[in-house]
């Protein structure tokens, strides 16, 4: 499906633009212009005039050259979850549909482009729709998509078959600025290349964010200690949770099972295997010397704490949910913990439910940071694929993102914060840490082994065979990273 939007177009020769670059808070705004001295010449867009000292502002600093004026650019957006990113036809007065509005008109007047979205979700899983439409358009050379937004696994297929530009040597992209994840550029980055990132002009990567929500009635209730200082004060850890859901457990209707009339200290989701793993700092690979994927994950620490993560599942009384299954316990207010990602908590603001919002609880206190890992299925991450003028698609790319810190990223807090009627104030320190804390798994993007399926089955099943499992895939492991380190080492 393709819808158009018909940006506003500008003055090329002549732009003066205001715009308060950073974050969530308010900060004094900074003058920026972008203009040229002689008809016809690149403008090249940067700060012009000194802000005020409270806060150091970071500029925009493209090149737009006079014959974007009038260009189509289509975005193509392809993965597993529908989403809406980039377009709003017009303002409606929901936070996010107008602040993509105002996104799409700032661009528009910046640089005098019309951007067009194609949409086709569905199918992601190393070569569904996203990777099928890419390398049809490079085979016939009809450079159809100028930016992408692509599913996690055709994303990484397409990377390493050298079908994506390096966004590392795109001049007009600066992957240091702040409206870009640090973190997806330490993780992803393989040998001094950046094939595909995420920044603030997406919500999805946030939504797909893991996280611990959190029944704040029943922790007053049964004197719990507050999980928010404990988050503050490093003591947020896998074992502490685990402790305080202990004894939360009861059969209240006295059938003698334990079903969604009961209540539990957990509510477990499939792929909080992959998350409580990946909180504790495992992961399925890692980057070796910054240039080779490795295998990472056989070690005793880590298969402890799968373990120990799958005997808590099997406990009677806490409940498992595989998938999309039932949340009613937790809805009604009877489950201390339950196991998500951020796209779960906007639903659940409509419900009379007390509960706040915590990251994945770190391996020990002596772990550096907390990792807050990407639902990797339902994700998706922007990219260029073959397009006709690589370097205008990045200098759009490059805006959309600065826009979006703007603009987009203070209207997500607000629909993430706001239940009936009260702000969930103290959840807002916490997305701060979970948000600058994601963790990037390469060797889930790169399905090394399908192993991050059959960690999940280990979960779903109850199984304690870790060890026997990795055993029986080291071959199947070391034939895919053997074809990813190839497909990389081969990209001129």
């Amino acid at each position: 499906m393709k819808r158009t939007l018909a940006l506003l177009l500008a003055m090329m020769m002549c732009l003066s633009v205001m715009v308060a670059c950073g974050t969530k808070t308010d900060a004094p705004a900074a003058t920026t212009t972008a203009g040229t001295d002689n008809a016809g010449e690149n403008t090249t867009v940067g700060t012009d005039v000194t802000t005020e000292p409270a806060e150091t502002k970071e500029e925009l600093e493209i090149t737009i050259k006079p014959e974007y004026a009038g260009k189509l650019i289509n975005i193509l957006c392809c993965g597993n979850w529908s989403y809406d990113e980039f377009w709003a036809e017009e303002i409606t007065g929901e936070p996010l549909n107008d602040a993509r509005y105002n996104m799409s008109t700032l661009l528009g007047d910046l640089m005098g482009v019309t951007i067009q979205v194609e949409e086709d979700f569905g199918s992601s899983g190393g070569s569904g729709k996203g990777f099928t439409k890419v390398t049809t358009s490079t085979m016939a050379g009809d450079h159809a998509y100028d930016i992408a937004s692509i599913g996690t696994y055709d994303v990484s297929s397409l990377a390493y078959q050298g079908y994506l530009y390096d966004l590392n040597e795109m001049a007009n992209i600066d992957l240091s600025k702040s409206w870009w994840d640090p973190k997806a550029q330490e993780q992803l980055e393989i040998d001094g290349r950046m094939f595909y990132t995420t920044g603030d002009a997406m919500t999805l990567d946030n939504n797909c964010t893991y996280c611990i929500l959190f029944n704040k009635t029943m922790v007053a209730n049964n004197n719990l200690d507050n999980p928010y200082e404990l988050v503050k004060n490093n003591e947020w850890t896998q074992e502490k949770m685990i402790q305080m859901a202990t004894g939360i457990g009861a059969d209240l209707d006295g059938n003698g099972t334990y079903d969604d009339n009961d209540q539990y200290g957990f509510l477990i989701w499939t792929d909080s295997a992959i998350g409580i793993m990946h909180a504790a700092g495992a992961r399925f690979a890692t980057i070796e010397n910054g240039s080779e994927l490795v295998y990472s994950l056989n070690n005793e620490k880590n298969l402890a704490v799968l373990e120990r993560w799958i005997n808590v599942r099997n406990e009677q009384n806490n409940k498992f949910i595989e998938g999309d299954g039932s949340i009613k316990s937790f809805e009604e207010g009877r489950v201390l913990f339950y196991t998500r990602y951020i796209n779960s908590v906007h639903a659940l603001r409509e419900l009379e439910l007390d509960f706040g919002i915590l990251p994945y609880p770190k391996g020990d206190a002596e772990q550096a940071e907390y990792c807050n890992t990407l639902h990797a299925y339902g994700n998706a991450l922007m990219c260029i694929p073959d397009a006709a003028d690589p370097e205008m698609s990045a200098a759009i790319m490059e805006a959309m993102s600065y826009y979006g810190q703007q603009e987009l990223l203070p209207a997500y807090y607000d629909i993430t914060l706001v239940g009936k009627g009260i702000r969930d104030a103290e959840s807002e320190e916490m997305l701060d840490i979970i948000f600058a804390t994601r963790f990037f798994d390469v060797g889930t993007y790169y399905q090394i082994g399908n192993l991050n399926v059959a960690v999940n089955n280990q979960l779903i099943n109850g199984s304690n065979n870790l060890a026997s499992m990795l055993k029986a895939s080291e071959k199947v492991i070391e034939k895919t990273l053997t074809k990813i380190n190839d497909g990389f080492d081969s990209i001129e």
